[in-house]
C-alpha cells in the first residue's frame, strides 16, 4: 500500500488510539466494533488513489479477506462506506454513510 504522504507507524497507533477515546465513552460494551472502526481509519484512512491504483479499495479488499471472524463489513463497497451504529438495544453494526447524511 502506498501512503499519500509517508506516515509513522506510531502516528497510526496515535490515531487509533484518539478515535476510540470518544467512541468508547458512548458504548464500551461493543469493544469489537469500536475498535475494527478506529484500525481501519487509523491505518487506512491515510490511503488514496495514487497513480491509477485505488489503494484504499485494495486495503479494503484485504481487510474483508483477512478478517472474517467477529467484526464482519458488509460486502457492498468499501469498509470506508461504513460507520458504527448503535442501535436501541446497545448493539452495533455497520451502517454506511450515506444514510447518516
Amino acid at each position: 500500500m502506498r501512503y499519500v504522504i509517508p506516515i509513522q507507524e506510531i502516528s497510526q497507533v496515535i490515531s487509533i488510539c484518539k478515535a476510540l477515546e470518544p467512541l468508547l465513552l458512548l458504548n464500551p460494551s461493543n469493544l469489537e466494533y469500536v475498535f475494527v472502526y478506529a484500525c481501519v481509519w487509523g491505518i487506512g484512512g491515510c490511503l488514496a488513489e495514487k497513480d491509477g491504483m485505488d489503494y484504499r479499495k485494495e486495503f479494503s479488499n484485504w481487510w474483508k479477506s483477512s478478517w472474517k471472524t467477529q467484526v464482519k463489513f458488509p460486502s457492498k463497497g468499501t469498509i470506508f462506506d461504513y460507520y458504527v451504529e448503535v442501535t436501541s438495544e446497545g448493539a452495533c453494526k455497520f451502517t454506511e454513510w450515506i444514510n447518516k447524511l
